[in-house]
């Protein structure tokens, strides 16, 4: 995979889960896509949600936690025959909270031209002073 192949597997992603539209994500992403959360209780891989209904779930969950998520400076690159490094800047606020701005990685492995593991990490804002 080279970057414009990694990159249009990601718009044709993007625009079926930003749409929330099943027969499009069924068609980007793989029947056992597993998309991985930053956070949550599936330790060690934080929250993990699979196939279309998975991932249908947990842009629901994302709306009830989030008054407000939108990414900017994404950046895509291929870094390997089946896996591709999406960076970006995610700007929002959680319900009821104070607004935000992280840094996020993912990293993607895609089969057969879709995605079948969307792997989210995202750099944490220090509720606490961190040494210097």
């Amino acid at each position: 995979m080279d970057d414009t192949v990694a990159r249009e597997v990601m718009r044709r992603f993007g625009q079926a889960f930003f749409a929330r539209d099943a027969a499009a994500l069924a068609e980007s992403i793989t029947p056992d896509a597993q998309w991985r959360f930053a956070i949550g209780d599936d330790g060690p891989d934080g929250r993990v949600r699979v196939g279309v209904e998975g991932f249908l779930r947990g842009i629901a969950e994302n709306d009830q936690a989030f008054e407000r998520l939108r990414f900017e400076d994404v950046q895509i690159r291929a870094i390997g025959e089946d896996t591709l490094l999406m960076t970006y800047r995610a700007d929002g606020r959680h319900r009821g909270g104070a607004p935000f701005s992280v840094r996020g990685v993912e990293l993607v492995t895609v089969r057969d031209g879709r995605v079948s593991v969307k792997d989210v990490y995202w750099k944490q804002a220090a509720r606490a002073t961190a040494p210097r």
